[in-house]
């Protein structure tokens, strides 16, 4: 049953966009959301997020995995998941139009508020990400690894997460010019 909604949710996704996606993005998108929706890769969570960044546009598939890290904190329980993101971005503009491939593997933080069947969520995170290429419209990026931060405000009831996200991506000044992504946009997961 639980394969049934993520996959329901991945075809109302890749339905949305279908317009500006191409057609081999849809078939890879719809292909690794139904493997994901039997679930071989035994993540514990699955989703989708969306951004935007000053004329840009990212989607993202996001396969998490929990890692044995966490506490309690007064009324907040910590947990923790490596997050492992698949997207791409698009910039449109000045008569052009350009693609970027991006992978993220981000150890996320969810700060939990357990409230009865609606639990509010923080999540923070650091990680690395890669870039298929070091340019994206006027914006240089000079390294095709970059350091990704991610700050979070959603609610979790039952197994849906929706929420906001902010996520920060640059070289970390190790190469000049360092212009940066910043994408702020809505992510929605399954937790099995």
């Amino acid at each position: 049953m639980r394969s049934g909604w993520l996959l329901a949710l991945m075809l109302v996704a890749v339905g949305a966009q279908a317009a500006p996606l191409k057609m081999h993005n849809v078939a890879v998108l719809t292909s690794v959301g139904t493997a994901l929706a039997v679930n071989a890769l035994g993540a514990d969570t699955a989703g989708l997020d969306y951004g935007s960044d000053d004329g840009k546009e990212r989607g993202r598939l996001l396969v998490g995995f929990d890692l044995p890290v966490g506490a309690e904190f007064g009324p907040f329980d910590v947990t923790s998941t490596l997050e492992i993101a698949l997207g791409q971005a698009t910039y449109r503009g000045e008569g052009l139009r350009q693609e970027q491939a991006m992978a993220n593997i981000t150890p996320l933080f969810d700060w939990r508020l357990p409230l009865g069947p609606v639990t509010p969520i923080f999540e923070t995170g650091l990680g690395v990400a890669y870039l298929s290429s070091t340019t994206l419209g006027p914006d240089i990026y000079s390294t095709r690894f970059q350091f990704s931060q991610i700050f979070g405000l959603g609610m979790q009831w039952g197994p849906v997460q929706v929420g906001g996200r902010f996520q920060h991506v640059s070289n970390g000044g190790i190469e000049k010019p360092n212009n940066g992504q910043n994408w702020y946009g809505a992510v929605i997961k399954y937790h099995y």
